[in-house]
């Protein structure tokens, strides 16, 4: 589906989604716990995760003898979900689809092999192999030490931290390189703390007990920063858009766009239930997104419309999400008439946009946060079509539906 986009003014309020990060680790803890792990979340990654463990319980239950999970396109699900069913020993195949089976996990599927898991295959579809279907002894993925490079993806330790505590032994998770995304993984910690499990840090990584219990509790799931982001970056190109039920707080990793856009010049304040953000005019930026990527696409819009050059560093990791996003974001930006520069993990952003002289589509490579972040330009300027925008729906499927009351002319 696209969409044709007006230049709009943009005024009121929007109560954002639950965090798609806290969920994927709410679910899978409740379900470790025993607890019901169906929070009626909407979403195609939350889902995901949801219909996986949905089929692990139909398992574990006796209904069948080989668990199909399906991850989707969501890394999260695939790179979580692996090691905790390599931990509980069952039959399961993995499959997913996009990009998915092309994105990185070659290291952490080393390492669950290095300790016993029986994986087949080196990329999707894979299947993991239980003990009695081996009908070997002492076969299974086994307690010791994790070493894993944590400039790959903080996803694989999140998986690990998972598994570890089920496990009869105690175990290691030795973090090579610098960790990046490290708000993500404090997101784990403080979701497994919250359900009982220990895990204490060490100058190494992390130290893991085993044979620990997840204990049920009544979870409650914050406002999504990650989708709060654009419409609050519509607020500052368009109007007044006050975000609700998200907090100021939150260790998500995307709560960095609050002090990024305040860097910029944007007026966002605090309100009562979360932030209202004001038209503003923007300045350039210089800043590292290694450990926020995926702020990088609607950040990348607002300094196209801010004054001077702004750099963002630590874009390389772009290049492996649902789209090549670094690729993405260029070219959105040069059909807005954006000049960009790439060198050494760095991307130049060459601001100044007012307007446009002539209408333009962008492709959103099937790429959600690609999608939004060009309806969000294509709002500021008009004359914009935005193709393919049913990918939104992976992670924030009521994005359209909650602009359009307040202002927004899509077509």
């Amino acid at each position: 589906m696209n969409v044709i986009l007006e230049k709009s003014k943009i005024c009121g309020q929007i109560e954002i989604p639950p965090s798609k990060s806290q969920a994927h680790r709410v679910m899978i803890a409740s379900f470790l716990a025993g607890e019901n792990f169906d929070f009626g979340l909407s979403g195609d990654d939350v889902e995901a995760t949801r219909n996986c463990l949905l089929s692990l319980k139909h398992l574990l239950d006796g209904e069948t003898d080989v668990a199909l999970l399906d991850a989707g396109e969501s890394g999260s699900t695939l790179r979580f979900l692996l090691p905790v069913v390599c931990a509980l020993g069952v039959n399961a195949e993995f499959v997913g689809r996009g990009r998915l089976p092309e994105r990185p996990i070659s290291e952490l599927l080393d390492v669950l092999k290095e300790h016993g898991a029986k994986i087949v295959g080196d990329k999707l579809p894979l299947k993991v192999l239980s003990p009695a279907e081996l009908c070997v002894a002492n076969c299974g993925l086994k307690s010791g030490e994790f070493r894993i490079d944590g400039r790959v993806s903080s996803q694989y330790i999140t998986g690990l931290l998972f598994a570890l505590p089920l496990l009869d032994g105690d175990s290691k998770i030795v973090v090579a390189g610098e960790l990046v995304s490290k708000n993500y993984v404090e997101m784990t910690l403080d979701v497994l703390k919250d359900f009982g499990v220990h895990v204490e840090r060490t100058e190494f990584g992390f130290a893991v007990k085993g044979n620990q219990k997840y204990a049920p509790i009544s979870a409650k799931l914050e406002g999504d920063w990650s989708s709060a982001a654009f419409p609050l970056a519509l607020g500052l190109l368009t109007g007044e858009v006050e975000t609700k039920s998200i907090d100021e707080n939150s260790k998500q990793a995307d709560r960095a766009f609050l002090d990024i856009a305040r860097a910029m010049g944007g007026n966002i304040e605090k309100t009562e239930s979360g932030f209202v953000a004001r038209k503003s005019s923007l300045n350039s930026i210089e800043f590292n997104a290694t450990n926020c990527p995926d702020t990088v696409p609607i950040v990348s819009v607002l300094c196209a419309f801010a004054n001077g050059v702004s750099k963002i560093g630590g874009v390389d990791r772009l290049k492996a999400k649902e789209s090549d996003r670094l690729a993405a974001v260029r070219e959105l930006l040069a059909h807005l008439g954006v000049k960009t520069e790439y060198a050494d993990d760095t991307l130049t952003i060459f601001g100044g946009l007012n307007a446009l002289d002539k209408e333009i589509k962008i492709d959103s490579f099937a790429d959600h946060r690609i999608a939004m972040s060009g309806i969000v330009a294509g709002l500021a300027v008009g004359g914009v079509e935005v193709e393919g925008v049913e990918c939104i729906a992976k992670s924030y499927p009521s994005f359209i539906r909650d602009i359009e009351p307040i202002g927004a002319k899509v077509h």
